[in-house]
């Protein structure tokens, strides 16, 4: 039948109640509550792959692109410019740059901070700017857990 739907992690029969679904790729995977619940704590890269494992995943295709995607993620992070070290993203700031810190006449702009785990510099970006490279977008996200 049309609407018997099985989990794509363990093939069991979902029934109404017993059933929910995680997001891989964008696609929603139906799945039962007990393969949700050992999925759910692990990395985007690592529920595609196991959604592709069993060979029921909804829009496999998806998948294996998104896959390919974040292995090269790694490659596109920024390079510290004194010592060459990875880049960290840090959450959106407001930096205040007038005298008046009162906060009514004062005049902020958000960055974003990066920082090199090795030599401790910090860069500020512009964070619409930055969030337009969608490799960028994906290390910010996974950096600041957002």
């Amino acid at each position: 039948m049309a609407n018997d739907k099985i989990c794509i992690f363990c093939g069991e029969k979902l029934g109404l109640f017993g059933s929910t679904h995680i997001s891989c790729a964008g696609t929603y995977q139906p799945c039962c509550k007990n393969c949700s619940k050992e999925i759910e704590p692990l990395s985007e890269i690592e529920q595609c792959r196991r959604a592709l494992q069993s060979g029921l995943a909804v829009s496999p295709e998806k998948l294996e692109e998104r896959i390919r995607f974040m292995e090269t993620v790694p490659d596109s992070r920024l390079a510290c410019l004194r010592c060459g070290g990875p880049m960290k993203f840090l959450s959106v700031r407001l930096l205040d740059s007038s005298p008046a810190f009162d906060g009514i006449l004062s005049t902020s702009f958000p960055v974003l901070p990066a920082f090199c785990e090795k030599c401790g510099r910090y860069e500020f970006f512009e964070p619409s700017t930055v969030r337009a490279d969608a490799k960028l977008a994906w290390l910010i996200r996974h950096d600041t857990g957002e």
